[in-house]
């Protein structure tokens, strides 16, 4: 972005116009030569070069220097048309590297005019029109200089604005791509992989169940078997790739829940209720899918929620969930809004179980029930 021609014409524009200030003031040098000038005369000359190179770095300081230049050059016996044309390009510079127009058009306008009016003993436009061209001169100047800032302004603004746009779009495709990938595997898991466990427990016992001597038949339910077998584990490792990123990888390390609310406490927050641990009974899958429900439920109450978080972890008729918090006042979620509740749902669901929220005034209730 910062490569394309238009953000490189700061750069073009002020080495053009330095070119212009160094040969506007050699001009003025040999001028001030022929003329036959006094000291005041190149002092003014001089200022006007050292002006512009100390606003490089320090523009007002420079700003200064420059308008003073034109008035000086008046009691040298300089004429004042080069200083006061350097003065224009000076404020043009000095704006466009972001000095406050309304200042440096103020100050330039009025020296140009005051120089100007001096050296021609009058500000009548009637009898002479110098002053009045001066400072329409840096008014000019310094409108340039404005508007090409305001307008490479814009444009960088514009293109920022396209730059976070598009990357948004390319986080919101990886984000589906994945949600995508998870509820493909979760699919797979649910329905194809259980039913190619089922068939090949059938073909088993349709091997044993065949009389004796169907020795042919045996084979090839054996084969039918070794198949399906492998699709199985095709099929489990197609799972793993799809899960990428998925953390039901870590069933191993979960802590009880217990412990998890007790983080949360340490960490600060008011969590009050009864926790049961799920039964031994419970499948793996159940049980992270449990484990990441309240995690991400408390998670939630915290972040969007203010005071005590009430908790409810029973294990009757499978294991029912319930977290209750009071929304802060910038809290303006509804029921399923959020990844994290969709992803508590997609947990939820993918086990068979149930996941809900409801909204009673400023409370808000999580509620999920995972079958065992």
């Amino acid at each position: 972005m910062r490569d394309s021609r238009w953000f490189r014409l700061p750069r073009i524009l002020t080495r053009i116009l330095l070119v212009i200030i160094g040969l506007a003031v050699g001009v003025n040098v040999a001028t001030a030569i022929g003329a036959g000038v006094g000291l005041f005369g190149y002092t003014a000359i001089a200022a006007t070069a050292v002006g512009v190179a100390l606003g490089m770095r320090h523009p007002y300081a420079g700003l200064v220097i420059v308008a003073a230049a034109a008035p000086l050059g008046v009691l040298g016996g300089l004429m004042t048309t080069g200083l006061w044309s350097i003065a224009c390009f000076a404020a043009f510079l000095f704006v466009l590297r972001g000095s406050s127009a309304l200042i440096v058009g103020a100050v330039i306008a009025a020296s140009n005019v005051a120089a100007a009016a001096w050296e021609a003993g009058t500000i009548d436009v009637r009898i002479d029109a110098t002053a009045s061209v001066a400072g329409f001169a840096a008014v000019v100047a310094v409108a340039i200089g404005s508007s090409v800032r305001g307008n490479l302004r814009y444009r960088r603004e514009v293109e920022q604005r396209m730059h976070d746009s598009e990357t948004n779009r390319l986080i919101a495709v990886e984000r589906g791509i994945a949600q995508e990938r998870l509820r493909i595997a979760r699919d797979l898991h649910d329905s194809v992989g259980h039913q190619v466990a089922v068939v090949s427990m059938r073909l088993g016992a349709a091997e044993v169940h065949l009389a004796v001597g169907a020795d042919a038949s045996r084979d090839d339910l054996a084969a039918a078997r070794t198949g399906v077998q492998a699709v199985l584990r095709e099929t489990q490792q197609i799972l793993r790739v799809l899960r990428v990123g998925d953390d039901d990888g870590d069933l191993p390390s979960l802590q009880p829940l217990a412990d998890l609310v007790g983080s949360y406490r340490e960490a600060g927050m008011t969590v009050e209720g009864s926790i049961e641990e799920p039964p031994a009974t419970v499948s793996p899958v159940a049980r992270a899918a449990i484990y990441r429900i309240v995690q991400e439920g408390l998670t939630n109450a915290q972040r969007h929620g203010v005071g005590p978080i009430s908790l409810v972890v029973a294990a009757d008729d499978g294991t029912r969930i319930e977290i209750v918090n009071r929304r802060s006042g910038s809290a303006h979620r509804t029921a399923g809004g959020g990844n994290g509740l969709v992803g508590m749902r997609e947990r939820a669901e993918s086990v068979g179980g149930t996941f809900e929220t409801r909204t009673d005034g400023r409370l808000f209730t999580l509620s999920a029930h995972i079958r065992h």
